[in-house]
This record gives C-alpha cells, sequence and structure tokens, in this order.
C-alpha cells in the first residue's frame, strides 16, 4: 500500500482566540510559562497594526476598505489573545493600552435554530456470514497532522512590523556600545577591545537588516521607506515632520528626538552627500554648515543646536571616508565599508534617492555618539603609543628577519609622519587640521590597534616557536630559578610561562633536578625517550619530532576579529550565534591552557548575563 500522506490543517485566524481559551483553562496551566519573544511580538504587531494605518496615508500610502477591515480584524482578534493570555503575560513591552483604539469590535453571529436529529433518516442492516468471517484489516498506524497558520498577504504591513523590530534592536544595540564607550573614557576597558565589539554590533545590525530587505525593497527602497517610516511615527505621535519651522530646516525640530531615535538624522545627510559626491570624484564638505568645534564644551539644549552641532561632525567626516579608502591601509571598518558600498550602489542604480542602508545611519549615529562620549584624540594617543611600542619590541631584531619585516612593513601605513587627507586637503585649498579623521574615529583607531597587536601576536609566535629562541631560554631560565640562582625575577619570561603553559616548554611536569633539566632539555629539542631504555642495545641516539613542544597562538576570539576588519576581508553576514562561537573557542583555548586557574560560578554567571557585545569586549 502507498504510504498515506499526513494530514494537513489550516489555523484561521479566527481560531486564535480559542486556542488562548484553551491555554488559559488547561489544568496545568500553573505550569505554563509564556516565553518573552512571543509577548513582545504580540504587543509590536498590535502597536504596529493600530498605530499606522491610517498615518501612512500622510506619508503617500494609501488603502481599501476591504484592507482596513482585514487588519481591523486581525487586530482584534490579537487584542482578545492578548487579554485572555494577559495572567500568563510577563512583558508590558510596546503597551498601547493608552493608546486610542482604532479598531471597531467585530460582533459574532449567533445560532438560534435548534438542530434536528442527524441520524433519523438511517436505516439499520445486519450484517452478513460472509461479512463476519472476513479477517480484520490492518489498520495503517495514526500520522501526526501538520498545521498551519493563516497568514495575512500584505507586504505593507509585514515591513513596518520588521523595521519596528529592526529599530527596537538597533536602540538596544546603541545603548549597549554607549556603555562600553564610556567604560573606556573611565579607563575600565581597552579601546580595542571596544573597537571590535562596536564593529562587530553594526556587522550584527548588517545581518539584522538583510533578514528585512526584501520587504523594504517592496515599498520603495530602504532610504524611501526609512523617511516614510519617520513621517508616520511623528505623526502617530501627534507631530507634522514636514512642517518645518524655518525655511532652511532640514525638517520639523519637534520630531528631532524621533529622528535621532529611528536613525533618520544621519540617514538624510548621508542622503544629500551621496547626492553631491558621486564615486569616482574628490569628495569635499565647503563649511557651508560651520565646522565641528572640537573645543567646545557646551552642550547644546534646544534641537536645533543639537541638529547644528551634530551635521557639520558627520559631513565632515563623510568626506573623509572616501579619501581614507583611496589611501592603502590594513583595516576597514564598518562605516568606512557602508561608505564605499553606498556610494557604488548609487553610482550602479542612479536612483533619484539613494539607497542608504538603515545600518549605515546607525554607524554614522554611533560615530556620534562617542564624539559626545569620549574626549577628542584619546584613540589617536593610544594608537600612537602602542605603534611605538611594538616597533620598538621588534626594531633589534636581525633586518633579515622575516617576522621583523612584515611588522614594519605593515605600520607603513600609518608611520610616515604625513596625513594623506592633509595633503589632499592643502592641494585643494581647503583648511583641514592633520590627523582630524583618527582623532575623531576612535573606533577606527582602536581597530588599528587590535590590528597590530594581532599581528605582533602572530609574527611574535612564528619567530618564538623557532629552536633555541625561546625554548631553550625558557628552560635555562626555570633552572636557575628552582637552584635560586637568581637575584631577581624575569616578568616577561614569567608572563610568557603564564601565557603558553607549561606544556610548551616541558614534557610533563616542570623538572627539579639537575639530571631532570638535562633529560627534559634532550626530550623537547627532539631526543627520543627511549634512549633512556635500560635494555638498549644501539648505541645510537633516536630522534623523534613528537618530542617538539609547539608554542600555542593565543586571543583564538581576536585572531577571527582581525580576519574581518582588512580592507580584503570575509564579508558574509555574520550572526549572534557565529559572535557566540567565537567567544566559546576563546573560552575553550583559555581553559586547555590555563587548566590551574578557575573560575567562581558567580563569575561565570556574571558574564552569561552580559549582553553579547559585552561579552565579546571581555573576551
Amino acid at each position: 500500500l502507498p504510504e498515506p500522506s499526513k494530514p494537513s490543517y489550516s489555523l484561521a485566524i479566527k481560531d486564535f482566540v480559542p486556542l488562548a481559551k484553551h491555554i488559559l483553562d488547561s489544568s496545568d496551566v500553573a505550569k505554563i510559562e509564556i516565553p518573552r519573544p512571543f509577548s513582545v511580538a504580540l504587543e509590536r504587531v498590535i502597536w504596529v497594526r493600530k498605530s499606522f494605518a491610517e498615518k501612512l496615508e500622510h506619508a503617500g500610502r494609501r488603502f481599501d476598505l476591504k484592507s482596513d477591515a482585514r487588519h481591523a480584524f486581525f487586530v482584534n482578534i490579537l487584542e482578545k489573545v492578548r487579554k485572555t493570555l494577559e495572567p500568563l503575560l510577563t512583558v508590558d513591552a510596546f503597551n498601547v493600552s493608552n493608546l486610542k483604539d482604532a479598531v471597531t469590535n467585530i460582533g459574532t453571529h449567533k445560532h438560534t435554530k435548534g438542530l434536528s436529529n442527524l441520524f433519523e433518516v438511517l436505516a439499520v442492516y445486519e450484517p452478513s456470514a460472509e461479512f463476519e468471517a472476513a479477517p480484520d484489516t490492518v489498520h495503517p498506524p495514526p500520522i501526526a497532522p501538520q498545521y498551519s497558520v493563516q497568514v495575512e498577504d500584505d507586504s505593507t504591513f509585514e515591513a513596518l512590523f520588521a523595521i519596528t523590530t529592526l529599530m527596537d534592536d538597533l536602540s538596544r544595540l546603541r545603548r549597549e556600545i554607549a556603555e562600553l564607550w564610556t567604560k573606556y573614557e573611565a579607563g575600565e576597558m581597552d579601546i580595542a577591545a571596544v573597537s571590535v565589539a562596536t564593529n562587530t554590533a553594526i556587522e550584527l545590525a548588517r545581518s539584522f537588516e538583510e533578514d528585512i530587505s526584501l520587504l523594504v525593497e517592496k515599498n520603495g527602497g530602504s532610504s524611501v521607506f526609512h523617511v516614510q517610516y519617520f513621517y508616520a511615527v511623528s505623526e502617530a505621535l501627534g507631530i507634522d515632520a514636514e512642517a518645518k519651522q524655518r525655511p532652511d530646516d532640514d525638517y520639523n525640530f519637534a520630531a528631532y528626538e524621533i529622528a535621532d531615535t529611528l536613525f533618520t538624522n544621519t540617514l538624510i545627510n548621508i542622503i544629500a552627500f551621496v547626492r553631491a559626491n558621486p564615486l569616482g570624484e574628490i569628495p569635499s564638505y565647503n563649511g557651508l554648515y560651520g565646522w565641528y568645534d572640537e573645543s567646545s564644551t557646551h552642550t547644546p539644549r534646544s534641537a536645533r543646536q543639537k541638529y547644528r552641532r551634530m551635521k557639520p561632525a558627520l559631513l565632515e567626516m563623510l568626506s573623509d571616508l572616501p579619501l581614507i579608502s583611496n589611501h592603502p591601509s590594513s583595516v576597514e571598518d564598518q562605516l568606512l565599508h557602508g561608505m564605499m558600498t553606498t556610494l557604488r550602489t548609487a553610482r550602479r542604480e542612479r536612483k533619484e534617492t539613494p539607497d542608504v542602508p538603515i545600518w549605515f545611519s546607525f554607524a554614522a549615529q554611533i560615530y556620534l555618539d562617542t564624539l559626545d562620549i569620549v574626549k577628542i584624540g584619546t584613540g589617536w594617543t593610544d594608537m600612537q603609543r602602542v605603534m611605538r611600542n611594538v616597533k620598538q619590541s621588534v626594531f633589534d631584531l636581525p633586518k633579515s628577519c622575516m617576522e621583523r619585516r612584515n611588522v614594519l612593513r605593515a605600520f607603513e601605513h600609518w608611520d610616515k609622519g604625513i596625513d594623506p587627507i592633509a595633503r589632499i586637503r592643502e592641494a585643494l585649498g581647503r583648511p583641514y587640521t592633520e590627523y582630524t579623521f583618527f582623532r575623531r574615529h576612535f573606533m577606527h583607531c582602536g581597530l588599528a590597534i587590535h590590528f597590530m597587536r594581532t599581528l605582533f601576536h602572530q609574527q611574535g609566535v612564528a619567530y618564538a616557536a623557532v629552536p633555541g629562541t625561546v625554548l631553550c631560554t625558557a628552560q635555562l631560565y626555570h633552572a636557575l630559578k628552582q637552584e635560586k640562582c637568581l637575584n631577581h625575577a624575569w616578568e616577561d619570561m614569567d608572563t610568557l610561562r603564564n601565557m603558553q603553559g607549561n606544556s610548551t616548554f616541558f614534557i610533563g611536569e616542570p623538572p627539579s633536578s639537575f639530571e631532570g633539566y638535562f633529560n627534559n632539555f634532550c626530550l623537547t629539542i627532539g631526543s627520543s625517550i627511549t634512549n633512556w631504555a635500560s635494555d638498549k642495545r644501539d648505541k645510537k641516539v633516536k630522534v623523534s619530532k613528537d618530542n617538539k613542544p609547539l608554542m600555542k597562538f593565543k586571543g583564538m576570539t581576536s585572531t577571527l576579529a582581525a580576519n574581518r576588519i582588512s580592507p580584503l576581508s570575509d564579508r558574509r553576514l555574520i550572526s549572534a550565534d557565529l559572535v557566540e562561537s567565537w567567544i566559546q573557542k576563546s573560552n575553550k583555548t583559555q581553559d586547555d591552557t590555563e587548566t590551574d586557574k578557575t573560575q567562581s560560578s558567580a563569575t561565570s554567571e556574571k558574564k552569561t548575563r552580559q549582553p553579547l557585545i559585552h561579552k565579546l569586549a571581555a573576551t
């Protein structure tokens, strides 16, 4: 017999309410816990459906009566589900109970006519003898049915829900990034760690937006839909964003806080910049809107003052990005990548309104946030200090050393003493202070420091792994220290041993006798253990390469992150799960090399509760 197909059932929208009642009336209701993502999603959908239907009409969108009635019915069902499950919902996110109810309750039809006996028309028949003697029929095993949920086909409302969710996620990332830079400014965190976490957060934002790109494209593209969404949200909150207070305003500054939250301030300025500076031309900001005052300690209070302080700072940075891209460098942060991607897309598509990805507007806002958090020039100072220390560490190595040349060659991009942007600006007759880009762009400096340290570590391990370079010295230092022949400790060697672990320098436990020093040394340089056999007949010394210990590359997460910040790096989308796997790999490597160190359960639990990019920065 052919295998029967699985029965399929469609759950209509109207069935959501009885399903919710069934959950609430369950005998195990005390054990039921509604997941937080479900609660948040339910509130978001209700809020989007109720708040924007009539508001989008002001942004150029119109709906027919059938569409309005369909969406009103859907919202009504969802509100009944929320009311039914209210005792089990633990999250009060996006609560719209204080908003005006825009949905009309839909009544239900009641059947008043009684049902007749459906079986009264049936006659009763006695089974025949042949039927009773027939073998029993083998019934196939029951098949689990498949259920599908009835969905509405309306890309506009789906896009509204998607962009609302995206903005909520980006706002959360923005807060977490600001917390990291605040810790850096307070001296609690390293700039490289914060910069890697920030750059990774922007990459995550790019992945988030990619998930909704098809919906956004159906509604005019990223820039058009982003602006319409800003106008719709402003209208929903009682502000006409298009009613400018002054003719030269970019919009009604009464909606400034909304624009700041939705990254619209950066969006409209990036659009204007891309229109005025097509790819292939040397971009230049002429100071039309003033210049960013680095020395100003005055905190702008009004929305207009905040915007006028933000605008030149953003335009000055945007005009530097293409020049940095044309200048060979070892680092390309997401802000630089977003600028060049937007310019190339604009030249290829030639739209009236260039498509600016939301994640790029988000990255530009992060840049502006750091200007308000971190002191100007701090990152550039740290970058120069690290570069100077690394150069001093390799300068005394033989000039023929390949690792030395690799490190110094990579530093040529920043070590010529000449700011290429300043030279270009001077040739164009534009005022420009040297290294302005580096003094203001803290994340770029932090990523450059991360690249320097990772390269220094990789080349250093390759150099130190050569037999006789560090291994023999470490064993000699250990022997002298054990025999109390040293007046003071060698801190650098102690640090190296703690980082690499004893297995890198010794076979088994570190020796404590003269014979042990000699035997361990022989084993680590490749002598076979069979040379010490009591019944050995062959007097020839045997060599075993398996005995030779190897230096370990440390900083697994740092290496993975460094692979994504070079101009020719992997630009495939990343996910939160991938970033989590980086952290786990780094923790596993640390556990393997530091078995003598244990972490308290309280500290481990605290790290688990941290936001993802905070855990990345702390790794």
